[in-house]
Order: C-alpha cells, then structure tokens, then sequence
C-alpha cells in the first residue's frame, strides 16, 4: 500500500512527478483519465500533470480547464496547430512544460488504478526505465464507465481474465529479456513509461521527424538502450485500461506498413536525435501553455527556462 503522504511532504513541496497525458480529439476519454490521476494514492502533493495536445478543436480544453479548476494538482495544458498526428512533438512540448526531475507518460485514453503513479515512483532507479502496457477494456464497457465509476475504480474489475493473462505473459516475456541482457528489448509502450528527465533529455526527446502513425517509441527505445539505459517492466506492479475507441483513420492495418516504418529502419541512428527536444532551448517561446494551480513558477530551468508567473488560471510561455 502507499505510504501516508505526509511522510512524503517537505517545505518546497516541487513536483517529484510529471504526468504528460497526450491528447486528441477526445475529450470523453480525457476526462476519465483525469479523474483517474485525481484518485492517485501515496503522491499527495507530489505530481504535477501536463495534458500535451496535438490541437484539438472540440471540447478538449473545457475539460482541461473544468478539472483544473477542482483540483490543487498543478495542472497545464500544451498545444499547437494540427498538422498531421505528431505525439513525438507533444511528448516533447510537454516535457519543457513541466518542471519534476521524473517523467511519466500516458495515453489520453488509459485509465490509472489508484497506486499507478506511487508504484513507478517507488521503483525508479538510476539509469532504468520502467514500462508497462495496458488491458484493453471493451466497447460497452468503455462508452457506459461514467467519471463516478472511476472514481469508485470500477474500471480495474472491468477487465476480463484473457486480458489479465495477457499481462502477466508480456512480464514474463520481458523479465526474460531483461535477464538476459538483451541489447534492444523489452519493448517499450509510449502510453505507459515512466523516466528520468537527465535521461530524456540525454537522447533529446523523442524525434520529431516521426509524423504519422506509429514507430516513435521503438526509435526512442533502441536510442535509450544505446545510451546504456535499461528497460524494466512494471507488469508485476501496474497496468493502465485502454479505453475502446474506432480505429484512427491513419492506422495501418499492419504495423509493417505505417508511414515511419523506413525512417525507423534508416542505417545510422544517431542515439541523440536531430530533431528533438533541444530546439526548445533556443526558442523556448515556441512552447505555449495553459497553466493552473501553480503560482510560483521555477525559474532557470535547462530547457525552455523563460518561465512567466501566473495566477490561478494564465498562459504562460516558455
């Protein structure tokens, strides 16, 4: 069980954990993982979550902002322009945005169960990285779970026992090959991975020249795994639950046909990738968010560090 957040309290009270939930288009399934990240148990005061949008234009940010405003979480929001589904740049945006020394990343349509947050907290470790993948809950299922329900954490029972079983062979398979050492795997799921920010930006981020569906977390994988950091499942410990939505249009049927197959597969790879997370450095106005809750914004900050002060509610540029 978590441990009683008051031992866990100091007097700066600083973010230990970002939690960067990217998004699109898909406000109904947000806002259950909200709620979810609201019912974290054991990290009292100790996260702060950044919803990093690939420029939505519905209700997104209403919602955004409606939970910001019930919670005392530092809370912000990124976004751009829509041009193409680009996670790698969201990941990214998010990243300069946040402020916590660990990252966490997750899928705008993944719930958490109560001890997620505090489980990949109590098990970092220098120069791991720690992911997991999730149970995919079903149509019916998904479209009648109401935000009560998650708060009540009906969704952890909601999913079947195949799915379950499904978990427990991907942890076997990947403590597998962490025993043996293999040089490139466990694999790596965007949608649930927690990581040291030196790290992250050690590689630079994700590339952002991966636009389209898919590929972008083998990439950062392999450039990790040559960087001498290692994956670590968290399987035995914590899952997400996908929420079941239709399949994107710029799905491939088959992974082997996406768009960014080739450019996973190009000959050098350079383990600090061109197209990162740096360039934010050199503009960090580039980087705009909405922020919530956090009045005293950290200043000198490696890596968009023109931070403004805000208010309860503000846009502040980085």
């Amino acid at each position: 069980m978590p441990p009683n957040a008051s031992l866990w309290q100091t007097e700066e009270m600083k973010p230990e954990i970002a939690v960067l939930v990217s998004s699109y288009q898909r406000p109904f399934h947000l806002e259950r993982v909200l709620a979810s990240l609201r019912c974290q148990r054991g990290v009292e005061g100790r996260f702060e979550i950044v919803v990093t949008d690939d420029g939505s234009e519905d209700e997104t940010a209403d919602v955004v902002e409606q939970f910001a405003r019930r919670v005392s979480i530092p809370v912000r929001m990124t976004t751009h322009a829509h041009d193409g589904f680009q996670l790698s740049r969201c990941r990214n945006e998010g990243v300069v945005a946040s402020s916590a020394d660990y990252l966490l990343f997750l899928d705008g349509d993944c719930l958490v169960p109560p001890d997620h947050l505090w489980q990949h907290f109590r098990l970092r470790r220098p120069d791991q990285v720690m992911a997991g993948y999730c149970c995919l809950l079903d149509r019916s299922t998904s479209e009648q779970l109401s935000v009560a329900d998650v708060n009540a954490g009906r969704f952890v029972q909601a999913a079947t026992p195949e799915e379950h079983k499904k978990l427990k062979r991907m942890d076997r398979k990947a403590r597998w090959y962490e025993g043996l050492r293999h040089p490139t795997k466990p694999k790596l799921f965007g949608g649930n991975v927690g990581i040291w920010r030196t790290d992250y930006e050690r590689i630079n981020g994700y590339d952002e020249n991966f636009i389209g569906w898919g590929c972008e977390d083998d990439d950062l994988r392999l450039r990790l795994r040559a960087a001498g950091k290692r994956i670590r499942s968290i399987l035995r410990w914590t899952c997400t639950y996908h929420l079941w939505h239709p399949v994107g249009e710029t799905t491939p049927s088959e992974w082997c046909h996406g768009p960014n197959v080739s450019y996973l597969r190009r000959r050098q790879r350079n383990t600090f990738c061109l197209n990162g997370i740096d360039k934010y450095r050199d503009v960090p106005s580039s980087v705009v968010c909405q922020v919530w809750n956090a009045p005293e914004e950290p200043q000198g900050r490696t890596i968009g560090s023109s931070v403004a002060a805000v208010g309860a509610c503000g846009a502040v540029a980085r």
